[in-house]
């Protein structure tokens, strides 16, 4: 029996680090997705920056050609060809009103150059972000098959521990030990509490949320769904909601956490719900049900948190 609760714990902790790779997962994947849409975007600015710059160049070309070939010859032409002092200063006009214009096409021909070499730089800051957000995600992907093969191994040894106990261990463990009825403080606390507490006989089922069947904080973050109260879905994470709570002045509906006997939150693997009288409701895992035991559980309490109030 003392080796089917410790492997049971053992496999919980698997399980954990099985949801933190799955969240670990899904946020790189996120971040990919981000990665991927602002290289499109950077792609097609670099595109319409090219295009830009290759319909301008040509047009910039012709003007520097034909000025380089006739501006000389304009102003010459100019001097030598007026009929008087007028006309010769209207074609001088003329000719500076083109070399404006030609250096106003210059201009914008360096513009476009500077938005397009301000793509390809984007371009090629959108490609590396891409790349390494790639890669994280397939570290998550190998990170997860590796959590997940853990944890399909730790599962069959808490089948195989729980098949060697004796038919009637197994039965006991198999029937609701405490029936009786407990009380919270009025309001959401008290509603969780009633929640979970309706829950006892539920099968365990690793990763299972409800309404039939539950993991440890799968049961929690049920039972503060029913009174309206959201919370993370693992028990590491469910560590991190509500406020701190001193064990000497819980209340009915407050979360218990229990870690590996490290003291450190990051090893917490199973949450219960203190009911009261020193115990609390917990669906514990596999070939148990959902019940009220004692707050003791493995040994390995960590602390506390009040959720709402």
């Amino acid at each position: 029996m003392e080796r089917y609760q410790e492997l049971g714990a053992q496999a919980a902790d698997a399980e954990e680090d099985l949801s933190q790779a799955e969240d670990e997962l899904a946020r790189r994947q996120q971040e990919l997705d981000k990665a991927d849409t602002a290289l499109a975007r950077a792609n097609q600015a670099l595109q319409q920056a090219q295009r830009a710059e290759a319909a301008f160049r040509d047009e910039v070309d012709t003007l520097a050609s034909v000025s380089f070939r006739n501006g000389r010859i304009a102003r010459w032409s100019a001097i030598l060809t007026s009929d008087s002092g007028q006309e010769f200063l209207d074609q001088m006009s003329a000719l500076g009103v083109l070399a404006s214009n030609n250096a106003e096409t210059l201009n914008r021909l360096s513009g476009i150059r500077d938005r397009a070499n301000a793509a390809r730089a984007s371009t090629a800051q959108a490609q590396q972000r891409a790349g390494k957000a790639e890669a994280e995600a397939e570290r998550a992907v190998s990170n997860l098959e590796d959590r997940k093969a853990k944890l399909d191994e730790q599962i069959a040894q808490v089948r195989a521990a729980l098949d060697n106990l004796s038919s009637a261990e197994q039965a006991e463990l198999q029937t609701v030990q405490d029936t009786g009825s407990y009380l919270g403080p009025p309001g959401a606390a008290n509603d969780a509490l009633q929640a979970a507490l309706s829950r006892r006989g539920s099968e365990y089922e690793w990763g299972a949320t409800g309404p039939t069947e539950f993991d440890c904080s799968g049961l929690t973050s049920w039972s503060y769904a029913q009174a309206g109260v959201t919370i993370p879905r693992t028990s590491r994470q469910q560590w991190g909601a509500g406020k701190p709570v001193s064990l000497d002045a819980l209340l009915p509906g407050d979360l218990l956490f229990y870690d590996d006997g490290t003291g450190n939150p990051s090893n917490i693997h199973h949450v219960g719900m203190y009911v009261g009288e020193g115990k609390m409701v917990d669906a514990p895992t596999e070939g148990q049900l959902v019940d009220v035991r004692s707050m003791e559980g493995d040994g390995h309490l960590i602390g506390a948190r009040r959720i709402v109030g």
